[in-house]
């Protein structure tokens, strides 16, 4: 059994503190588990920046092991179309198919090949978007 003291000098800020840095690191581990195919991993949409940003309380860290929000880069005029083109295929497919899968984004890829948006872009250019708008949840 692992025990833990606390050095000399220690108090309640640095419980906090510590609490804050150990779970910003306990995701960044959950996420590399996930990356690397090892047992046991979730998806956070962790990175590096992330797990720093939280230990340094600059970034909120989402309870219960959500994931971070997309990094949505770009202008909203770009993101829009996509976005909401994922969204109506959750209203479509989403009794079917509640979580994105493969099945789901080749479905979605074909059809963004049918009816393309004005600007031509290309399922690369779109599919993170358009996954952020089937997966989107509003808050209740």
């Amino acid at each position: 059994m692992l025990t833990t003291s606390n050095p000399s000098g220690w108090n309640s800020a640095r419980d906090s503190g510590w609490d804050r840095v150990k779970e910003a690191v306990h995701r960044d581990w959950e996420q590399t588990k996930q990356d690397l195919h090892v047992a046991g991993g979730h998806e956070l949409n962790q990175g590096v920046l992330d797990t720093l940003g939280q230990a340094a309380n600059r970034e909120a860290i989402p309870g219960n092991n959500r994931p971070n929000r997309p990094k949505v880069i770009g202008s909203w005029d770009e993101a829009e179309m996509p976005i909401g083109f994922g969204y109506d295929a959750r209203r479509q497919y989403g009794a079917a198919h509640p979580g994105w899968n493969a099945y789901i984004e080749e479905t979605l890829r074909a059809e963004w090949a049918r009816r393309r948006d004005a600007s031509e872009r290309e399922w690369g250019d779109v599919s993170g978007w358009v996954r952020y708008g089937y997966e989107y949840r509003p808050n209740p």
